[in-house]
């Protein structure tokens, strides 16, 4: 229904302006009591103040629409039809197509609170804590729960809201980062500050497979290639987990070897490889004896394999 505006919009100069009225019958020279509250009119479509510079200004159709919240066409992604009184051929809000909702003025996807997508970031590890489990549906929780199936335990959290969680096993040992020990992309994280500093496990797993095969790198392979059993679907999506990510193990390492042992799983061990070189022929390891819990080590030595994943 439309809002009939006839008695809303000016007719006369004088319908807008109660207060003029009254201005005729109690003294006062007080132009913005008077209802004279504008510097100018529109076009000069307006009463000046007969008393000084300010006038009195008639409110079109479209002005009113806007001042009471009527801007929507209703014709955007999401929505479904225009809800409630229209005014100018506009509405204050819209109704939403199914798998959307009104919010922040506009139709938007729902979206699950609390449920991760797993082996991408989208900002929903907020609702999660170190040593929680990661289950197999993206939501986390603190101990088991009846119809979820944990598939790690999280060992990073990030300020975006986005985290990584570790295998609940090691899925390999004994296994080479690299056979030729020069090869690798060549990002060099060559101090410990800067190895804290290193989140980026994902890419940098994805450049060292880029390079050469199960031949080549068998430790970011063998992290690639992980299936977990409960899981099958995440396959691709592990990675090696980072030199930074490593250094967060050791500062939460009893309280994440308490998780995996919720979950059955298999507690974390020194060897553990990163994806992060310390330079051309070292990497960096987790080692619960060394400072911040990284030690470099050539890249032809064999380490424990136990990847990550994001969510």
């Amino acid at each position: 229904m439309n809002i009939n505006l006839k008695s809303l919009v000016l007719g006369t100069s004088l319908s807008l302006i109660p207060n003029l009225t009254n201005a005729q019958c109690v003294a006062t020279q007080d132009c913005a009591s008077l209802g004279y509250t504008e510097t100018s009119c529109p076009d000069g479509k307006g009463l000046k103040c007969p008393f000084g510079n300010t006038f009195a200004c008639p409110m079109s159709e479209v002005t009113f629409c806007e001042k009471y919240g009527f801007k929507h066409t209703c014709s955007g992604e999401g929505d479904e039809a225009g809800s409630g009184q229209i005014c100018n051929g506009k509405y204050a809000f819209c109704s939403c197509a199914d798998g959307y909702e009104w919010k922040n003025d506009k139709c938007q996807k729902k979206q699950t609170p609390g449920k991760a997508v797993l082996g991408q970031c989208n900002g929903y590890a907020k609702n999660c804590q170190l040593g929680w489990l990661l289950n197999s549906d993206g939501t986390c929780t603190e101990n088991k729960v009846s119809g979820k199936t944990p598939i790690g335990v999280i060992v990073y959290l990030s300020l975006r809201g986005c985290g990584q969680a570790v295998s609940e096993k090691q899925v390999a040992s004994g296994v080479q980062w690299a056979v030729d020990l020069n090869a690798g992309p060549g990002i060099i994280r060559g101090d410990h500050e800067a190895a804290y500093g290193d989140f980026d496990g994902y890419e940098n797993t994805l450049r060292i497979i880029q390079l050469g095969d199960s031949n080549v790198f068998p430790a970011a392979w063998a992290a690639v290639n992980y299936i977990p059993a409960k899981a099958p679907e995440t396959k691709g999506k592990w990675f090696l987990p980072s030199s930074g990510v490593l250094h967060e193990i050791y500062l939460n390492f009893g309280k994440i070897n308490e998780g995996i042992k919720r979950i059955g799983g298999e507690t974390l061990g020194d060897r553990i490889c990163s994806s992060t070189e310390e330079r051309t022929s070292f990497i960096w390891a987790f080692s619960m004896y060394s400072t911040g819990g990284l030690y470099n080590y050539r890249k032809h030595e064999t380490f424990i394999v136990r990847p990550v994943i994001e969510f």
